[in-house]
């Protein structure tokens, strides 16, 4: 008969006890759990928020509203109104996400390594920003309702580090906070970005007011909100005020990083030849602000081609990101730009276009058309001051996004 014991030998069972402790010690030395429900397990090394350098005033905090009327002017005497800074120290990070093919250079699709450590690579190069516009056609409470408008909302602007929107209905004055939380909500638990935004103030006509907005990725830029203004216009040349918002590139280091203005526009079709005559007033004024920053890019709704722009506009230098290519969905008209004085604007890397949404995500018209009959379009720019070749020899390739 054999001897066999129902509790083994004790050699054995003192190797497993002993297992059991030290790969208990290893885990608690090594991880934190977080939380109760959905229990999360994390490293204690790389943490993303350890070594962030300090804001300044560049921030994300949605505290302090937009000024009116405050900066640059429209006026025929070319007068400027002064603005002073003032700090403010709030900023938020966000994961990295997957970039789309379709507004991706080939050199940035790659399967996506989920780099935790932010700060890290702030140090070296991050990617390009994607600057973008995109009119959205009188969005309004019925579209944010629509499941499918709120869904394509969300990713095509996903898309971009900063976006200019026009064309926001302004009967009700929280719809892009709530098109804010849309986007955030949809956003947890997934990696994507999270989104804050700067907002003007209604404008345009009592029967078809409107607002515009800035929306951007704290991660990527910081908004400076004591420089941030509504353009005076007080002989009401354009119909719809201007929006100024200065940024920086959040991921450099201060000494570093680009900071440019963004002003965002909105032109009048039926008063499209007068308003667009005034942009090369705009970027002189906007330039002029008492604020020092040569690095401006007007992005919005200008009615007009390329064609017509850039000779209205004046300066050899100006350039457009989008040339020769409709904006619409259907293919027939080009009335959205993004426009830099390339001489003065030395961050910009020359690439850019339109973002053609329906092929992206598979649509139909009437289908995008449930967001906007227009398409969103793009430049990209560096976010090392000077010109990306200064830095070529000195900062090492970066992980792509």
């Amino acid at each position: 008969m054999s001897d066999n014991r129902d509790g083994g030998h004790p050699l054995q069972a003192g190797i497993i006890v002993l297992l059991l402790v030290g790969g208990g010690w290893y885990f608690f030395r090594n991880y934190n759990v977080d939380g109760l429900d959905g229990v999360r397990i994390s490293s204690k090394e790389n943490r993303p928020f350890d070594d962030l350098e300090s804001p300044f005033t560049f921030t994300s905090s949605t505290e302090e509203g937009t000024t009116r009327y405050r900066g640059a002017s429209i006026r025929g005497d070319d007068s400027l109104r002064p603005s002073t800074a003032r700090p403010s120290s709030d900023f938020a990070v966000a994961s990295d996400f997957e970039p789309d093919p379709i507004i991706s250079s080939p050199s940035d699709i790659h399967s996506v390594s989920r780099v935790n450590s932010l700060s890290r690579r702030s140090r070296y190069a991050p990617a390009q920003l994607r600057v973008a516009s995109w009119a959205l056609d009188g969005f309004g409470p019925t579209k944010l309702a629509s499941d499918l408008a709120r869904k394509n909302l969300v990713r095509v602007i996903r898309q971009f580090d900063v976006i200019a929107l026009q064309q926001i209905s302004s009967l009700q004055m929280d719809l892009v906070p709530r098109m804010i939380d849309a986007i955030n909500e949809s956003s947890l638990g997934g990696g994507a970005p999270l989104y804050d935004y700067v907002l003007g103030p209604p404008t345009g006509p009592k029967d078809r007011g409107e607002q515009m907005a800035i929306l951007f990725n704290p991660a990527r830029v910081r908004v400076d909100r004591s420089q941030t203004y509504t353009v005076a216009d007080p002989d009401n040349q354009m119909t719809y005020d201007p929006l100024v918002a200065w940024f920086r590139a959040a991921e450099p280091d201060e000494d570093l990083a680009w900071t440019f203005t963004m002003v965002n526009i909105r032109v009048d079709l039926s008063r499209a030849p007068r308003e667009v005559a005034l942009i090369n007033q705009l970027f002189k004024s906007v330039r002029e602000d008492g604020r020092g920053e040569d690095d401006v890019v007007i992005a919005g709704l200008f009615q007009a081609d390329d064609a017509y722009l850039l000779p209205v506009v004046a300066g050899p230098q100006i350039r457009a990101a989008v040339t020769s290519t409709p904006t619409d969905i259907f293919g027939r008209h080009q009335t959205s730009n993004l426009l830099y004085d390339q001489g003065s604007t030395a961050e910009a890397i020359g690439r850019g276009g339109v973002y053609d949404f329906l092929r992206v995500y598979n649509l139909s018209a009437a289908q995008a058309q449930a967001v906007s009959s227009y398409l969103p379009v793009y430049a990209e720019f560096s976010p090392l001051e000077g010109s990306p070749l200064l830095h070529q020899a000195t900062v090492p390739a970066t992980t792509p996004r």
